[in-house]
């Protein structure tokens, strides 16, 4: 290599090592390393890739692609960077006009970013651990390098990411487009860079792991001192609710003998009914501020009979609305059984039917209907309406206790309906269609299914 070449090399790296060193996010750093790679002021390559070692796994995983999608394309940058004569300024450029979105959304980037291979296999990337760059073509690939194959690498530059004399993982580089060869002088630059980035990106992983891991320690001690509070404040709500419920007993007893009284005056009757119903919902709301405030009762749980329970459940929620609603219901004969608690499984169905009853009450032509079915390893429950479905503003809050859009509501239905399902290990979902109606989808594990199929795989 002559003394200008020589010369000319350092003043890419330098200025590549300007880019690399005012990098301050893992990301960004890796699309600015690639680039370098693969700009004709910079290393010159037509794609580049880089695979970081995961140590703990023994395996190399593609975490980014950097290549055009067409040789169209690859045209098209070289014209636009010829254009801009960015030599002298490569650091500024690198820093501020990458396009990494574009870049992610590559084919190139895709296939790249799903690789992983264990280091155990026949693959050409054992050489990690080697202290130089090397040229390879199809006939250096191991019979596990299916990458290269189906990326049609035919002759690539491999150059491990060495820091502290560690592997961290390599970059890979080749000319696809243009089929210029790639010379030993290709290799050394890159070899050079190549040292200089990995430190830069050993010392971003190692910032980045450590913000993960203080992030995580926050969360925790915050998650710690909400759990306190809220032990605190459910013991304190317990009490109160309890005293509460002392009182309303003593008063709906008393207010029975007023009735009694009051038989002979009709109007005096009607706003006894009407006291009674309010106490029943002040009741009704201590018991739902009660189990919330303690969590729900240690759960029995046994294989029962969901289609009776649903059948049971509606005929109850019937009996307290006048006009009845129009139920419908499509249950599955392979979903008719479920293991689980049947009283907390049917407190979600009344809290969720309760809701549908009132999102329909003003509606004609309104209706509830219950589905059931089996999807893969689960038993679903599904509790639609046609009651014109929740405001799009309401819907972060739908299952955050205490928050209500009713004047009369505790705002802690959905609440316990997603303890219950979640205590069950199962998941409930939305489907909300603004002025149509919503739909509310309950998966819960078919704890039956999975034993049959153990024994299944146990021959027994």
């Amino acid at each position: 290599m002559d003394k200008d070449r020589i010369v000319e090399e350092w003043k890419l790296l330098y200025e590549l090592g300007i880019a690399i060193s005012l990098t301050t996010e893992l990301k960004k750093l890796l699309h600015v390393v690639l680039t370098a790679v693969t700009i004709g002021d910079g290393l010159g390559f037509n794609r580049a890739a880089i695979f970081l070692y995961n140590r703990p796994n023994n395996t190399i995983d593609g975490v980014l692609g950097v290549a055009p999608d067409s040789i169209q394309e690859a045209t098209t940058i070289w014209n636009n960077l010829k254009n801009l004569d960015i030599r002298g300024k490569m650091a500024s450029w690198l820093l501020n006009e990458i396009n990494i979105e574009a870049q992610r959304s590559s084919n190139f980037n895709k296939s790249i970013s799903q690789f992983r291979i264990n280091l155990g296999k026949d693959t050409v990337f054992k050489n990690i651990n080697q202290k130089q760059a090397f040229i390879f073509d199809l006939s250096n690939l191991g019979s596990d390098d299916e990458i290269f194959r189906e990326l049609q690498f035919e002759q690539f530059a491999f150059a491990p990411l060495i820091s502290r004399e560690q592997p961290i993982g390599v970059i890979v580089a080749d000319n696809f487009y243009n089929k210029r060869p790639i010379t030993q002088d290709d290799i050394d630059t890159l070899f050079l860079f190549a040292n200089q980035s990995a430190i830069a990106i050993e010392n971003l992983m190692s910032i980045e792991t450590y913000k993960n891991m203080s992030k995580r320690l926050i969360e925790e001690q915050q998650n710690l001192i909400h759990q306190k509070h809220i032990f605190n404040l459910g013991r304190a709500v317990a009490d109160i609710t309890h005293e509460i419920k002392n009182a309303l007993i003593g008063a709906v007893g008393f207010l029975e003998r007023a009735r009694k009284i009051s038989d002979s005056d009709s109007q005096i009757s009607k706003y006894l009914d009407i006291v009674k119903k309010e106490l029943n919902g002040v009741y009704n709301l201590t018991l739902d501020i009660n189990r919330y405030a303690k969590g729900q009762n240690k759960s029995i749980k046994k294989q029962f009979d969901l289609e009776k329970l649903i059948l049971e459940t509606i005929e109850t929620v019937n009996s307290i609305n006048s006009p009845n609603i129009n139920f419908v219901t499509d249950l599955s004969e392979f979903a008719k059984y479920v293991y689980g608690d049947p009283d907390q499984i049917k407190q979600v169905l009344i809290n969720l039917m309760k809701n549908s009853t009132e999102a329909i009450a003003n509606k004609k032509g309104g209706f509830i209907k219950i589905s059931t079915y089996k999807e893969d390893k689960f038993i679903v429950i599904t509790v639609e309406d046609n009651g014109g479905g929740i405001d799009i503003k309401f819907l972060p809050y739908v299952f955050k206790p205490f928050y209500s859009t009713k004047s009369h509501g505790t705002g802690l239905g959905l609440s316990i309906v997603r303890e219950i399902v979640q205590e069950h290990n199962g998941v409930i979902s939305l489907d909300n269609f603004v002025g149509i109606g919503a739909k509310f989808i309950i998966k819960i594990p078919n704890i039956m299914e999975e034993e049959k199929n153990e024994k299944k795989d146990n021959g027994s």
